[in-house]
């Protein structure tokens, strides 16, 4: 018997778009003990972007529990599931010239038996909040990203930079994506957090606030107060957050 889960998830448009593109799924697989948790953030303009995101949402989620009986290894099936998310972008670009160009990004997270299992593509983000720190999960599949990891510029010229939001690798952009999946379960203890979120929050909210701010509320109010603050900070795209909280003790103000 696993450590209870308890996932809280909401999405914003923000303060300057006119359509939501970012996507959420949550499934608790009864038979299994699984939870699988979806965040995906289209790209290509209006509906295209919608689309692309529900799209990457809807056959991650099918495709992973098709994969169930054939095959056993998560990472693989996560993979395999993202890989046919990009497979199906791709096919709805080609079959809808006004969509042509859209894509996604996605990170799924599957609880189970005391582990967590990743997956992503794009700069959409898992955390892990342990104790008193929070830890990066995954890495951002961007331009910026690459020339931090290069040396070629600092932490804050990464975070003004004006191409920090130029994806390299995103669903629906080329056939041969390389998906990126976590090698070895994460061993999950009680209290601990996993936090899955979009760029609109990412950008405009440090690290170290989103820690604070977890740390100190019950999910639902911590997920409310992350978006204002995102918000209240121009708001210029959409904003979405999921919390994965392990173990049913509550939160402690540090």
């Amino acid at each position: 018997m696993g450590l209870p889960v308890t996932i809280t998830h909401r999405t914003d448009p923000g303060r300057e778009r006119h359509e939501n593109q970012d996507s959420i799924s949550h499934i608790r697989d009864e038979r299994t003990g699984l939870d699988l948790l979806i965040i995906a953030d289209g790209v290509g303009g209006g509906a295209c972007g919608q689309v692309a995101s529900r799209l990457a949402v809807q056959t991650i989620r099918q495709t992973f529990f098709a994969l169930l009986e054939e095959v056993g290894e998560m990472g693989e099936r996560l993979r395999r599931a993202v890989l046919e998310a990009n497979r199906m972008i791709l096919q709805r670009a080609r079959g809808d010239r006004s969509c042509k160009g859209m894509g996604s990004t996605c990170a799924v997270v599957v609880v189970i038996e005391d582990v967590a299992h990743l997956a992503h593509v794009g700069d959409s983000r898992v955390y892990l909040i342990r104790q008193n720190r929070i830890i990066r999960l995954t890495r951002d599949h961007t331009r910026v990203q690459r020339m931090l990891a290069d040396g070629l510029i600092t932490e804050e010229e990464a975070a003004n930079h004006p191409e920090r939001n130029w994806l390299d690798r995103a669903l629906g952009l080329r056939e041969d994506l390389r998906v990126e999946v976590r090698g070895e379960p994460l061993p999950l203890e009680p209290e601990d957090l996993l936090v899955v979120c979009t760029d609109g929050l990412t950008g405009l909210v440090r690290d170290d606030e989103i820690f604070r701010i977890l740390r100190q509320m019950p999910s639902e109010e911590a997920t409310d107060a992350l978006i204002a603050t995102a918000n209240a900070r121009g708001g210029p795209d959409n904003i979405s957050i999921a919390i994965a909280r392990i173990g049913t003790a509550p939160p402690t103000i540090r």
